[in-house]
C-alpha cells in the first residue's frame, strides 16, 4: 500500500501539521480545515455524492434509526445527511399518542419531495388520529405504502373515511382493523397499486382500485362479489381468508373468470362451497402453488366440473380437514403435480392407496409427483385420527408400486414428527416459505 494513503502515515502527516502551530499563537485547527486544505487524500474525503449514496444503502438496513445515528457522527455528516440525502427521513412510523409528532414534522421537511412510507399503529384516541392526518395527508401525493392499523371505533372512522382522494404514487396498503362501513378506498384511483391487505375493516369493491394489484390479502366479511376477479388481471398471488362460522357463500355473476397470471393461491378457512365456487368458475392456466388452511369438512358438498390446473406444481394441506374425495377430485386436475405435504393433517391410508388403485401407472393421480411429504404434531391432536405406523405403511407401499410398475421412481417421501407442544411459529406459520422446528424427521423411501 502506497504511504499517501496509509491511515498512520495520514495520522503522522495531521499531527505534525497541527504541531507546527506555534504554542504562543491562538490558533484553532479542525479537522474540517485540515480537510480543506488537502491534507487528506480523495479517498478519505469522498464526494457529497458518494457519501450521500452510501448512507442511503445503510439506511436498508435500518429505516428508522440510522439517519438519526449517522447525522450525530460529525457535522459534515450531518449537513449531508440532513440537507442532501432526503430518502433517510421518508420512513414514518406512527405509534400514537403525542410522542413523536415533532419527529414526523421533521421527517417530512427533510424527505423533501422522495416518496413516503408510513405505518401507523397504537392510535386510540380520535384527536391523535386528527392530529396525524392534519401532518400527513398534505403529503398524500408523495404516499408509496400505507400500513395502517387501528380498532376503535372514533379514530378509525376519522382516518378511514378521509381516504378518499386520489394517491397516484401509491404501491403498498396493508389495512387492518375496524371500520363502521365501507371504506371508499382513495376514491379508487391509484395507479400504481401493486400490493393490496385488508384485514378485516369492510371495504367499497371498485373494480378501478385494483386493476394493477398483483397481490391481494383478503379478510373481510364484504368480499361477496368474486365476479370482480375477471377485472383484475394482474393477480399474481391471491389469498382470501375468512372464518369459518361466516361462509363468504360466493356468488358469481357469470359463467367463467379468467385469471391468466395467477401463479399462488391460496383459501384460508374457506368453506368447501365457497372452493367449489372458485375452482369451477375461475380458470387458472399458470397457477403453480395452491394452499388449503383450515378448510373444514361439508356434508354432501361434491367437486364437480373444476377447471383443469396444468402448471400446478405444488399442493400443501395446512389444518384441514377436506373430504378426502373431493380432493381425490381436485388431484385428477392437477396431473404435473411435483410436490404434496399434508401439515397437521394427516391423509388417511386408503386416500394414499387410492392415488395407484390400478394396475396401469399412467391412470395413477399425480403420476409424476417427486416429493410426498407428511407432516405431524402432537399424537393427541385432533387432526391425527391414524397412527403414523398405519400412515408410514401406506406411503411405503405406494412407493413399492411405483417402483414395481414404473421400475424407476424419483418420488421422495418424508414424515416430519413435531413431538412437542405448537407453539407461536408451528400454530401459525402457514406461510409458503417458513421453515418450521421438527422433532423427528423420518424418510420412508428411498
Amino acid at each position: 500500500m502506497s504511504s499517501a494513503l496509509d491511515p498512520l502515515h495520514q495520522s503522522s502527516h495531521l499531527k505534525d501539521a497541527i504541531d507546527s502551530v506555534k504554542p504562543d499563537v491562538n490558533v484553532k485547527v479542525s479537522v474540517e480545515a485540515v480537510v480543506e486544505d488537502d491534507i487528506l487524500p480523495p479517498i478519505l474525503r469522498p464526494p457529497t455524492e458518494i457519501l450521500s449514496l452510501i448512507f442511503e444503502a445503510g439506511a436498508e438496513t435500518d429505516k428508522l434509526d440510522f439517519g438519526i445515528a449517522v447525522s450525530h457522527v460529525c457535522s459534515r455528516f450531518r449537513e449531508v445527511a440532513i440537507h442532501k440525502t432526503p430518502k433517510l427521513w421518508n420512513f414514518i412510523d406512527y405509534k400514537g399518542g403525542k410522542s413523536n409528532y415533532s419527529e414526523i414534522i421533521a421527517r417530512l421537511e427533510r424527505s423533501k419531495a422522495v416518496p413516503l412510507d408510513i405505518i401507523t399503529s397504537n392510535i386510540t384516541e380520535g384527536e391523535h388520529a386528527g392530529t396525524m392526518l392534519q401532518h400527513l395527508y398534505p403529503h398524500l401525493k408523495r404516499w408509496r405504502s400505507l400500513s395502517l392499523e387501528v380498532w376503535e371505533q372514533e379514530p378509525a372512522d376519522i382516518l378511514t373515511s378521509a381516504l378518499i382522494d386520489e394517491a397516484p404514487r401509491l404501491e403498498s396498503v396493508i389495512l387492518t382493523g375496524y371500520s363502521s362501513k365501507p371504506i371508499n378506498l382513495f376514491g379508487g384511483i391509484t395507479p400504481r397499486l401493486q400490493r393490496l391487505s385488508i384485514k378485516t375493516m369492510s371495504l367499497e369493491w371498485k373494480s378501478s382500485l385494483f386493476s394493477t394489484v398483483t397481490d391481494l390479502y383478503v379478510h373481510c366479511s364484504t368480499f361477496n362479489s368474486p365476479s370482480l376477479l375477471g377485472d383484475w388481471q394482474c393477480l399474481r398471488k391471491l389469498t382470501i381468508r375468512a372464518d369459518p362460522t361466516s361462509p363468504l357463500q360466493f356468488d358469481f355473476e357469470q359463467p367463467t373468470i379468467v385469471l391468466p397470471d395467477l401463479e399462488v393461491l391460496e383459501l384460508n378457512g374457506v368453506s368447501e362451497e365457497d372452493i367449489v365456487s372458485i375452482l369451477s368458475f375461475v380458470e387458472m392456466p399458470n397457477l403453480r402453488r395452491l394452499l388449503f388452511t383450515h378448510i373444514k369438512d361439508s356434508v354432501n358438498v361434491v367437486f364437480h366440473s373444476i377447471f383443469p390446473l396444468p402448471r400446478l406444481r405444488e399442493l400443501r394441506l395446512h389444518a384441514t380437514e377436506m373430504c378426502q374425495d373431493n380432493l381425490l377430485r381436485v388431484l385428477n386436475k392437477v396431473r404435473n403435480l411435483e410436490t404434496i405435504s399434508f401439515e397437521d393433517s394427516s391423509p388417511i391410508p386408503s386416500f394414499i392407496e387410492a392415488l395407484t388403485a390400478t394396475d396401469d401407472s399412467k391412470n395413477w393421480v399425480i403420476p409424476d409427483v417427486q416429493k410426498f411429504k407428511v407432516i405431524a404434531f402432537e399424537k393427541d391432536n385432533a387432526h391425527r385420527v391414524y397412527d403414523d405406523s398405519d400412515i408410514y405403511t401406506a406411503l411405503a407401499e405406494m412407493w413399492l408400486k411405483r417402483m414395481t410398475y414404473r421400475k424407476e421412481t424419483d418420488l421422495h417421501i418424508q414424515m416430519c414428527i413435531f413431538e412437542g407442544e405448537r407453539n407461536e411459529i408451528t400454530r401459525h406459520a402457514t406461510e409458503w416459505d417458513v421453515e418450521r422446528p421438527y422433532m423427528s424427521v423420518r424418510d420412508v423411501y428411498p
